[in-house]
């Protein structure tokens, strides 16, 4: 599942190295964001400065996660980890207690992004270098080339979509276009945009006759 975090609340509780790898995390998703701890590290306090988080400067409390979209507990205190677990899961909001996979209720995947596409790979927190291998291995494949992939595909399905073609002949010819772009082995948007050209002119032809 992948959640849209654009200007949602998220708390982290805690001010350490851990707690700012989660903020940057939460950061790319463009989230409302708020860390709670006693003491903060240069990096956070460099993001207040900037205006891209909001520091407070205390020790947790109950009500600091009050209508959160979700929650980060990474503090170095295994007690207060645990707090902010019963609270978050009493009020049904996800949380993440760092290095616990038992104390999460979602995980964070090592993530590859292409433009539109994202691929999230996850251990369930089990062994996050493995996650973080394999994602070092998918960007290899996975090149830089599939941001404007993903855009002439998204492009070519609004301009089927509008076209006199039935929803089975519309399925039919966006799953075709992937098998003959990936068939050709040229995983270029280059090669693409030849593709979806020849389809447009085809099926130009086809509803000018219908």
């Amino acid at each position: 599942m992948f959640i849209n975090l654009n200007n949602k609340k998220c708390v982290v509780i805690g001010g350490g190295e851990v707690a700012s790898r989660k903020v940057e995390v939460l950061l790319r998703y463009k989230a409302d964001l708020t860390v709670i701890a006693p003491e903060f590290n240069p990096t956070l306090i460099d993001l207040e400065i900037n205006k891209k988080i909001k520091l407070i400067k205390r020790e947790y409390s109950e009500g600091d996660i009050d209508t959160a979209a979700l929650i980060v507990a990474a503090t170095s205190s295994p007690m207060v980890n645990e707090r902010v677990y019963r609270d978050a899961v009493k009020s049904n909001i996800p949380v993440n207690v760092v290095d616990n996979p038992y104390k999460c209720t979602f995980f964070f995947p090592s993530v590859v992004n292409r433009g539109d596409l994202t691929i999230g790979i996850s251990t369930s927190g089990k062994y996050p270098a493995l996650a973080k291998k394999i994602r070092k291995v998918t960007e290899k494949y996975i090149t830089e080339d599939y941001s404007e992939i993903v855009s002439l595909l998204a492009d070519f399905r609004l301009w089927v979509s509008h076209s006199n073609l039935s929803k089975k002949e519309r399925e039919k010819i966006l799953a075709q276009v992937l098998d003959e772009f990936y068939d050709k082995g040229n995983i270029k948007p280059q090669a693409l945009l030849d593709i979806l050209l020849n389809y447009k002119s085809k099926l130009s032809i086809r509803n000018s006759n219908a």
